[in-house]
């Protein structure tokens, strides 16, 4: 019985739930080490905006900071490669956030996610929505 009350409620439509899965950006984010994901980040939608939050030595410490939206004229710059009107990304103080079509290629790099992180004085790094 417990079960099928929890089934409902998480297909609910006016559940806070759907509005996650709705927004690509929302959700808890990891990057591939040594064959396993770990998780990186968090981005949460609050009143104020979209704020990330990092994960640090086991815990996760919210930045102070509301994300910005990444301009895709400026993502185009940094990767050196177009793409469509698909994009959508945050920035904030520590990293560049970007949501593109999974097989988003640029040089050597290619993300089959279509999630992907550029890192201040690194590059771009896949990432996988957890």
């Amino acid at each position: 019985m417990l079960l099928a009350t929890l089934l409902v409620a998480c297909t609910k439509g006016d559940s806070p739930s759907s509005t996650i899965a709705s927004d690509p950006l929302v959700g808890e984010f990891g990057i591939a080490q040594k064959g396993k994901i770990a998780p990186a980040f968090r981005v949460e939608k609050t009143d104020a905006g979209y704020i990330f939050s990092y994960e640090h030595k086991g815990s996760w410490e919210k930045s102070s900071q509301v994300a910005q939206k990444f301009p895709r004229e400026l993502f185009e710059e940094l990767m050196k490669s177009k793409t469509d009107e698909s994009f959508t990304g945050l920035v904030d103080r520590v990293i560049m956030f970007a949501k593109v079509k999974p097989g988003f290629t640029a040089g050597n790099f290619k993300t089959s996610t279509g999630y992907m992180i550029i890192i201040m004085m690194g590059g771009p790094i896949e990432v996988v929505k957890m």
